[in-house]
C-alpha cells in the first residue's frame, strides 16, 4: 500500500468498522475488519474522540491548542504524522 497523503486540509473521520474503548489512561481502538488493537493515549486520543464528526488537522489543532502546552505548528506536525499512521492502518478514512 501507498503511504497515505494527508494534508492539514484533508477531512478525515473516524472509520465506521473500528471500535473504541478506554483501558485506564489509553484508549484502544480495535479494528473488527482485521481484528487488530491500537492504543493511543493523551493527544492521540483527543485527536481520535474529534474524529468521530468529519474535521480537518486545522480544526482538530483549533481546537486542542488551547489543551495542550504545545505551539500549534508543532501540534500540526503530530496530528499530520499521527493521522498518516491511522489512515494507513484503516482506522481513520480520508475524504478526497
Amino acid at each position: 500500500m501507498a503511504p497515505s497523503r494527508v494534508s492539514a486540509t484533508t477531512t478525515l473521520r473516524a472509520s465506521e468498522h473500528v471500535l473504541l474503548r478506554q483501558a485506564g489512561d489509553e484508549t484502544v481502538l480495535l479494528d473488527l475488519t482485521s481484528e487488530e488493537f491500537f492504543g493511543l493515549d493523551g493527544a492521540g486520543a483527543r485527536m481520535y474522540e474529534l474524529l468521530a464528526e468529519p474535521r480537518t488537522i486545522d480544526a482538530v489543532a483549533d481546537v486542542m491548542v488551547d489543551e495542550y502546552d504545545v505551539g500549534r505548528d508543532q501540534l500540526v506536525t503530530d496530528l499530520l504524522d499521527l493521522a498518516a499512521e491511522l489512515v494507513a492502518r484503516g482506522l481513520v478514512v480520508a475524504d478526497e
